[in-house]
């Protein structure tokens, strides 16, 4: 297995570097397969296939179960700290979290404080359907680490979280 490159704590995300300064940066010697972001997105691509085919049967998909998750740990958060807490841009989630609303799992408020902002949260209905489909959710998830030992799992949430807050540096 090809070993990873050493990546400095403090360099900031976008900042320009030569080609030179990175031998991997060439065209050539570029891999797919060893590019941890395109990674990312064949796990999530896949598991999220597996998951809308599974949440189908609740009348869901995985952009409302992601709503629904957040919701449920952060009641009354702005549209702003759901798309901040989701990674959504708050376009997209504005959409889903309109469709929720009709669909009476999502409340919306405005508040009281600051009536250009509104105090999102779950609806009993919404609560209802996070605890239905929660199990299927939780199974996909161990299935997707089937493997793992407990260890390298918390190794594993570390390690990505290291990488959240690089990128939020």
């Amino acid at each position: 297995m090809d070993s990873m490159p050493r990546h400095s704590a403090s360099a900031k995300i976008g900042a320009r570097t030569t080609p030179s300064a990175k031998p991997w940066a060439g065209a050539a010697n570029f891999r797919l397969d060893n590019h941890i972001f395109y990674l990312f997105g064949q796990i999530f691509g896949h598991r999220n296939l597996v998951l809308n085919r599974e949440l189908r049967q609740f009348g869901i998909d995985y952009p409302r179960w992601r709503v629904l998750a957040f919701l449920n740990e952060r009641p009354d958060c702005s549209m702003l700290e759901l798309a901040n807490g989701t990674a959504v841009d708050r376009t997209t989630l504005a959409y889903t979290v309109r469709k929720m609303v009709e669909e009476g799992l999502v409340r919306r408020a405005q508040r009281a404080s600051d009536r250009r902002s509104v105090a999102l949260g779950l609806t009993s209905r919404g609560g209802l359907m996070l605890k239905r489909i929660l199990p299927t959710v939780l199974n996909i998830n161990d299935q997707c680490l089937s493997g793992f030992r407990e260890p390298e799992v918390s190794t594993l949430l570390a390690q990505l979280r290291r990488v959240i807050d690089n990128i939020k540096a």
